[in-house]
This record gives structure tokens, sequence and C-alpha cells, in this order.
């Protein structure tokens, strides 16, 4: 039961946080013209009203269970209804057990989508209501249009080519990192990716030298952190990939982290008395890390 108390807790956030920073609030809300900023809150709009869709679900759920339960009969629209509202509702639940930002509404939107049907089309008798109603289906138009063409836009931007062990990938901005590890390393060698992102470990194709795929202050316990510096001294580990501003980002990705976890970081601690920088490289997003090595070591040489 330790992963549903300790890796929820360091995950928890208001219900649909957005996982902004303080440069894309302004990027958003304060930069560039009128029209413009306009046209940016449309687009984003729907991060606000897809954590919504499932309350509705649920509120679908409570009204058929009802209306079954007064008929005293069955009918397939009524069980139509109670059978996609609780899969809805269940889902929901696994997003609140674990993280209620909306990149894990985003996962599973395909069913609420059903929802924001249902309200599209649902029979009102309010002539308020029939009139408002083509307004809605514009902006549900524009706005979810908007967004699904930002991330079209995202995709067909991306021209930087990046050859991995795992094939060619395309990005909006260079990488450096991937092809500086591919000089370094072999297939297969257990090379230190800290504290976050053992995507690189997959498309260099070598792997985490612990039993952990990553591991992050706040979501691992003091035992696994004195595991993992075990295993780095049993194997002789003479290099890693570090991400010295990975403290960043808790304030808007993990705002439940304890403080304690990101200032008393053991592995970061072992990391920055044996082992010294040799080069700082950058994701496309502009994530800085360093390549570093023990301090006994050779920096690698380009071949």
């Amino acid at each position: 039961m330790w992963p549903l108390h300790h890796y929820t807790s360091a995950n928890h956030v208001a219900y649909g946080w957005q996982n902004w920073s303080d440069h894309t609030r302004d990027l958003i809300f304060k930069t560039g013209p009128a029209a413009a900023r306009i046209a940016k809150i449309i687009a984003v709009s729907p991060g606000f009203l897809i954590p919504v869709l499932p309350l509705v679900g649920c509120s679908f759920f409570v009204y058929w269970a009802a209306r079954i339960r007064e008929a005293n009969r069955e009918s397939s629209q009524a069980c139509y209804y109670i059978v996609i509202s609780s899969a809805s509702a269940g889902l929901l639940l696994s997003v609140v057990m674990v993280r209620t930002d909306i990149l894990h509404f985003i996962y599973l939107v395909p069913v609420w989508y059903v929802v924001l049907g249902w309200v599209l089309a649902a029979p009102t008798e309010s002539r308020a209501l029939l009139r408002f109603r083509p307004a809605l289906v514009v902006y549900v138009a524009i706005a979810f249009g908007m967004l699904g063409f930002a991330v079209l836009l995202a995709t067909t931007g991306a021209q930087c080519a990046i050859h991995t062990r795992r094939g060619e990938i395309t990005t909006p901005e260079p990488d450096t990192v991937v092809p500086y590890l591919q000089m370094c390393t072999k297939i297969g060698d257990e090379f230190l990716i800290y504290p976050y992102l053992p995507l690189y470990n997959y498309l260099t194709a070598t792997r985490s030298p612990s039993r952990y795929d990553y591991f992050q202050p706040g979501m691992n316990t003091q035992e696994q952190a004195e595991e993992l510096i075990r295993s780095l001294e049993s194997k002789r580990i003479n290099a890693a990939l570090v991400e010295p501003s990975f403290a960043e980002k808790f304030a808007n990705s993990w705002p439940e982290t304890p403080l304690a976890s990101v200032v008393e970081d053991p592995v970061m601690d072992y990391l920055v008395r044996n082992f010294r920088v040799c080069k700082l490289l950058h994701s496309p997003e502009e994530w800085r890390f360093a390549y570093v090595v023990r301090k006994d070591a050779r920096c690698p040489e380009k071949n």
C-alpha cells in the first residue's frame, strides 16, 4: 500500500491542474496584442472544460439510475447512459487516485468526449438554452479545432532530425543530448540519467544501473536512495547525465513534493562529491543537462 500514499502525495495537485510555469502564463495571457491573447485563451480553454466532463458524466449516471428505479423497469436508452457514465466515473476515480492534472484527463478524453456529445445533443425545453446551443456548438468547434491544430503544427513543424539507436526522430529544436550520449556509450551499457528522463535511456539503448527506471526525490525512500548509491559504487559507474535545474520544475509539476526531499537529496549529494562536469547539453525544450564523470576519470573525446 506504500505507493498509494507516497507516490500520490508527491503527485497531488489541484483538480484540473494545468502544469503551467509563470513564463507560460505570461506568454498566454499577457504577451502580444489583444486579438492574439484572445485567440490563445480560446485555444487553451478546452483544458478547463475537459476536467468538467467527467463530473457531468457522473451526474448523468445518477440521473438515469434514478429514472430506472422510479420507472421500475429497464430501457435500452437508460442502460446505454448508465454503462457509459459508470465507465466514465471509474476512469475519473483512477485519475483522482493518482494525479488530477490536465494531462491525465487528456489521456482519457476520448471517453469523455462522448459526454460532451450528450450535452450538445441533450433535449431541453428552455428557449434560452435552445438559443444558446448554436453558440456552444460553434465554440466547441473553434476551441477544440484550435487545440488540435496547435498539436498538428507542433508535429509538422518538427524539422530537426535526430538519429537514435531506436530510429530517427524529429524535434522542433536541436537536441545535443542524444548524439553525445551515443558517442560516449555502447548499446546495453548501464548509464544513470538523474533524476528524471528515462526516455534518453530508451533512445540511446542504454539502461539504468539500478532497478528503478528513474529515481525522483519525494517519490522514493531514503533506503532506495542508499540502494541506488550502492549500485553506482558496486558497478563502478563512471559517468552520468544530471539535470542540475530539475529543482525548478517541482513548483509547477510536483508542488506537493516535501521540501526536505529536494534540499536533502543523497543521490545528488553523492554525484556532486564524486563527479565533475565534462559537457553541458540541452534538450529540444531547452532543458539543461550536465554530462559528468568521476573525478578520477577522463572526459570522453570525440571520435
